[in-house]
Formats: C-alpha cells, sequence, structure tokens
C-alpha cells in the first residue's frame, strides 16, 4: 500500500486472518499495536505471540506476516508512516527502525513502560484520525514524533552509539540501492548497475544485499516484478503476453515459472481468480448499501 501524499500518517484498524499471511514488505515503516485477542506476528525465522498491549515495529525492509487465533482472533491498531517525516524532524529518531533483519527484537511486550506509553499514544491518535478535526493531522505527527523518541529509548538501553551510526550508514546506502531498482526493475538490471550506485564492488553488493534484505537481488527483483504482474493482472485487460513485457521478461518462460513459484498458480489462472474475488467483493458491498440504505425497498402508492 502506498502512502498517499497528504496522509503521510495513516492509522487503520485491522484483524488478520487466522491463515498466515503471505510474507511481505512495505515502502514505509510501520508500528502495531493490539488491542484485543491473540495470535501470531512472523519476521523471517522468527515468530513472536501476540496478545493484548504488545507493540510491534517492523521497518521498509522486513519481510513479515501475521494470523489470528481461530477462536480469539487478534485487533490492532497499524499506522503507517513515510520514514522521511521523521528524518526531516531528526535523523535520529530513525534509528529504532534501522535494524538488521534477524538481530531485533520486534516486539515489546505488554507492561513494558515503552508498550504502555506507546500504546496510549497510538490510542489517542486513533481518536484524532477517527474525530477528523481541523489540525488533526498534525496532532497525529506530533504523536508519531513523541512513540519514535519512546523507541529511541527504549532500544538504545540495547545498542551503542557506535552501532546506531554503522546502522544508519548502511540504510541510507541501501535505501539509494532500493530506490534505484524500483525505478529500473521493468527494465534489464544488473547487479553491477546497483553496486555503482552504492559506491562498492558487485562482489560485496552482493553480500551486503543479502544481509540486509534477507533476500539476494535476483530475488528482490524478481519479486518486484511479479509483484508489478500481479497488480497488472487484477487491474487492467492488457493481455499477459505485454503484460510480462511491462515486467521486466523479455521471454515467457522465464516469466511463467517465476510467477508460478511466487503465488502457485499460472498468470491466467490469477487473473482469474482475483476476478472473482472482485465480482464478489462488489456484490457484498451492494448487498450491504441495500440493508443500511434509508430509501424504502418498495413505494407505496
Amino acid at each position: 500500500m502506498a502512502l498517499a501524499a497528504d496522509k503521510p500518517v495513516y492509522i487503520f484498524e485491522w484483524s488478520p486472518k487466522t491463515e498466515t499471511d503471505r510474507f511481505h514488505s512495505h515502502n514505509h515503516l510501520e508500528l502495531g499495536y493490539c488491542i484485543s485477542g491473540s495470535g501470531s506476528f512472523y519476521f523471517g525465522e522468527k515468530s513472536y505471540s501476540v496478545g493484548p498491549g504488545d507493540v510491534f515495529v517492523v521497518n521498509n525492509l522486513e519481510r513479515h506476516a501475521a494470523a489470528s487465533d481461530p477462536i480469539n482472533p487478534s485487533n490492532f491498531y497499524f499506522v503507517f508512516f513515510d520514514p522521511r517525516i521523521i528524518e526531516a524532524v531528526d535523523s535520529e529518531l530513525l534509528q529504532p527502525f534501522i535494524y538488521r533483519p534477524g538481530h531485533f527484537t520486534y516486539k515489546i511486550a505488554a507492561g513494558e513502560p515503552a508498550a504502555v506509553q506507546i500504546g496510549s499514544l497510538i490510542r489517542e491518535m486513533w481518536q484524532e484520525y477517527t474525530a477528523g478535526q481541523e489540525g488533526h493531522k498534525g496532532v497525529m505527527l506530533g504523536q508519531l514524533i513523541q512513540i519514535s523518541g519512546l523507541l529511541m529509548r527504549h532500544y538504545g538501553r540495547h545498542t551503542s552509539g557506535k552501532e546506531w551510526q554503522h546502522a544508519l550508514h548502511d540504510y541510507y546506502r541501501l535505501i539509494r540501492a532500493l530506490d534505484f531498482i524500483k525505478s529500473r526493475f521493468r527494465e534489464p538490471i544488473t547487479l553491477s548497475d546497483v553496486a555503482g550506485v552504492m559506491n562498492i564492488s558487485p562482489s560485496r553488493a552482493r553480500h551486503f544485499f543479502k544481509e540486509k534484505m534477507g533476500e539476494g537481488f535476483k530475488e528482490y527483483v524478481t519479486r518486484l516484478r511479479i509483484g508489478e504482474a500481479k497488480r497488472m493482472l487484477a487491474g487492467t485487460n492488457l493481455p499477459i503476453s505485454d503484460i510480462l513485457y511491462e515486467c521486466g521478461y523479455e521471454t515467457t518462460a522465464p516469466f511463467y515459472r517465476a510467477f508460478k513459484k511466487h503465488t502457485g498458480v499460472s498468470p491466467a489462472e490469477y487473473r482469474k481468480r482475483e476476478s472473482r474475488i472482485a465480482l464478489f467483493e462488489k456484490m457484498e458491498i451492494d448487498i450491504e448499501k441495500t440493508m443500511h440504505s434509508t430509501e424504502p425497498i418498495m413505494k407505496l402508492k
């Protein structure tokens, strides 16, 4: 989900499905606050139990997934925001979100002072958002800055200043590479191209990318291309032959092989399935509108 320019901070209520979602990542930073229920949150090989009052921190590089307990589904407030709005205030406040995947404690357990304070601020943020009064965007930004400061204090207890500075340097180097890849993945792109943007050798870029992203350069590019193909299959009527070229593939076999590996179905099957889901969702919306309509179903003469 991309954040709108007029909503650099976005909060919403969400309950994960009982089946574990497909691992995914975002272009923005993310905070999750469990308000009720139970379940699990997954980050790579790590998993955490979920309960009311728990806070979860997710950066824009980390692939993650969540699932609800079937008997007692979890419910969250999630906050998505653009890292640049924090950087504009104080780049040091980004530190809690700049971590090495697999070397970070993503959960702040309910009852910990930071979780209590952050949870209270997220609830206040939700109230501001739902009330929608004049100036609520500025108030929400202020609350986010407070949360970032609390996170910095919480995690700073376990990390030296030298480690933070090293992480920050690596983060900006990686962001340059990711921005370049996202603008060029539809074209032929090589590891050497990316290494040039990072000002390091291709060999070093390969190891750096794998260490920071938890996946290789080729895997990351493929994931972007297949994600774009899914979007185009679901949202356009373009022929599949056109879509594969638009997504950076020059021949059909590699595209079909990669698509099946990532989705479990062929492009045609995916398009058909998404069309059925879209039709079903439209029917649900139409039924919902009818049930809540203030207009009489039948006008008496």
